[in-house]
């Protein structure tokens, strides 16, 4: 059992894809104003993404269709659009309303030539995830306060192409998880939550990448092969922990012990970001964390 921002977390047992190490994280249910998240939105009609009017590289506008918040989760990929980008901070659209969202470019090679944008349950690499986070800069209060270095972002996808060996003519990462389907594809469909998990920790070799924890299973169910799939992009001739366990361990405990600034969220709610021994974003609503994402702090 660790104690983590409060709240108690059970470590699971390990499964693998390929050379990922990851163990489910469980936590007793909270209870948490009802929402939707972006899969489910998206696959009810209930969610439009579009550009701004004039384009912005860093900013989307989501229209909440529905009679309730949809959740946008850090690392999340819309695809589409001017070109594919992923989210920068995990956000709580209100319903009945338009908000605009700070995000990422990872598809350098093409601007224009739009197309419907969604959100397709994937998620970028832990690593790209761990450098957009990193970048970030101080808060103040708006979504410009929330961009990355989108220079570190393409180059992110290079590399991740590169090592995948995806040639893509738009340096696309959607072109990269395509390839990955057909590679991992079945143990990806293996990975499947346990009961009362809410939440997942990676490791690569004898060192946690990453780590995602959510309010409820059920948020969970819809992100976590996502999850697992963009972590799996960087396991690459990776060897198992000699001590996982203890790995887990420190890792919780510096995101225990990290400064912690905290705000006005983009959308419904309050923003926390992580610094020091771990970087990470996080969003409580109505006194309940929703989601937290760490990873190491580089």
């Amino acid at each position: 059992m660790y104690e983590l921002l409060g709240i108690e977390v059970d470590l699971g047992a390990c499964t693998t894809v390929g050379s990922l190490q990851l163990f489910p994280l469980m936590t007793t249910t909270t209870t948490s104003p009802p929402y939707l998240t972006g899969p489910e939105a998206s696959a009810a009609g209930l969610l439009l993404v579009t550009e701004l009017d004039p384009p912005q590289v860093p900013f989307v506008a989501v229209a909440n269709l529905a009679d309730v918040p949809i959740l946008l989760v850090e690392g999340e990929l819309l695809v589409g659009g001017d070109q594919d980008r992923t989210m920068n901070v995990t956000v709580l659209a209100p319903p009945g309303e338009t908000t605009v969202v700070p995000v990422s470019c990872v598809e350098a090679g093409r601007w224009g030539a739009r197309r419907p944008m969604a959100s397709t349950g994937r998620h970028a690499p832990g690593s790209l995830r761990a450098k957009k986070t990193r970048s970030q800069g101080i808060r103040s209060g708006t979504p410009h306060d929330r961009l990355s270095d989108q220079a570190e972002v393409w180059e992110s996808v290079e590399r991740v192409s590169r090592n995948r060996s995806v040639e893509s003519e738009t340096a696309a990462l959607e072109d990269v998880n395509r390839d990955a389907d057909g590679r991992i594809g079945d143990e990806l469909a293996r990975i499947t939550p346990r009961n009362g998990q809410t939440g997942v920790i990676f490791l690569l070799g004898d060192e946690v990448v990453g780590m995602d924890l959510f309010d409820r299973p059920e948020t969970l169910q819809q992100y976590l092969r996502g999850i697992v799939a963009g972590h799996a992009l960087d396991a690459v001739d990776a060897t198992a922990a000699v001590d996982p366990a203890r790995a887990i361990a420190e890792f919780l405990a510096r995101v225990d012990a990290a400064d912690r600034e905290g705000g006005a969220a983009v959308g419904l709610g309050e923003e926390i970001v992580f610094r020091g021994g771990v970087s990470g974003v996080g969003l409580t609503y109505g006194g309940t964390l929703v989601h937290v994402a760490a990873f190491p702090a580089g």
